[in-house]
C-alpha cells in the first residue's frame, strides 16, 4: 500500500512539474527557432540588468551559452533539463542542451535560466566535445549574489543562474552535462 501511495505521489508530482510549453508541437521549425531566439534575447537582457559586472562578459568571453528555461524537479531523486543557444564572438554558432540528475534530500520543482561563459578557445572546444560538466551544486552562482569585479571562472568556465521560479528544497549530490550541435 505504501508503494502505491509513493508511486501515485510521484506521478502527481511529475504531471504538475511538466513545463507548460509542451504544447508547441503545432509550431513550425522556424517558429520554434524564432521563439527560442526571443527567449534567449530576453534572458540576456534580464541578466545584463540584474548583474552589470558579470554582464560585461557577453562582450569579453570567448563564447557563451544561454539556456532561457531549465526545469528541475525532484523527490529524493531529481532531474533537470533545458535547451538554449550558443554564441561565439556574439554570433550564433549552435544549439545546446543541459541536463542532469541529483540524489539526496530534495522535494519540489523550479524553473530557472542559466548563462555559461567560456573564457577561451580551449574551454569552448571542451564544451563542444561534451567534456564540460559540473558536480554537486558548485556549478553556478546566482546572478547579482555577491558578484565582485571579476567573473569567477573555474577551468575556463563560469555559469550564472538567473530568474529562479518555483519552490525547491534540496541537499543533494549530482551532476550537470551539456551537449552542443553546430548550426549549419
Amino acid at each position: 500500500m505504501k508503494i502505491h501511495t509513493a508511486l501515485a505521489s510521484c506521478v502527481l508530482f511529475a504531471s504538475i512539474a511538466l513545463p507548460a510549453g509542451c504544447s508547441d508541437s503545432k509550431m513550425t521549425t522556424e517558429e520554434k527557432q524564432q521563439a527560442t531566439r526571443e527567449d534567449v534575447d530576453a534572458t540576456i537582457a534580464k541578466f545584463k540588468k540584474k548583474d552589470p559586472v558579470a554582464a560585461k562578459e557577453f562582450g569579453k568571453a570567448y563564447a557563451y551559452a544561454v539556456y532561457p528555461s531549465i526545469g528541475k524537479g525532484g523527490f529524493i531523486i531529481g532531474g533537470f533539463g533545458g535547451g538554449g543557444l550558443v554564441f561565439q564572438g556574439g554570433n550564433l554558432v549552435g544549439k545546446s542542451s543541459v541536463g542532469g540528475g541529483t540524489i539526496g534530500a530534495q522535494i519540489g520543482g523550479q524553473s530557472y535560466a542559466q548563462v555559461t561563459f567560456f573564457q577561451d578557445k580551449g574551454a569552448f572546444d571542451k564544451f563542444k566535445r561534451g567534456e564540460v560538466a559540473f558536480n554537486a551544486g558548485a556549478s553556478a552562482v546566482a546572478a547579482g549574489a555577491g558578484t565582485g569585479t571579476v567573473v569567477p571562472y573555474k577551468d575556463g568556465v563560469a555559469s550564472y543562474v538567473i530568474t529562479p521560479e518555483g519552490l525547491m528544497a534540496e541537499a543533494v549530490v549530482g551532476g550537470q552535462t551539456f551537449s552542443f550541435e553546430p548550426i549549419k
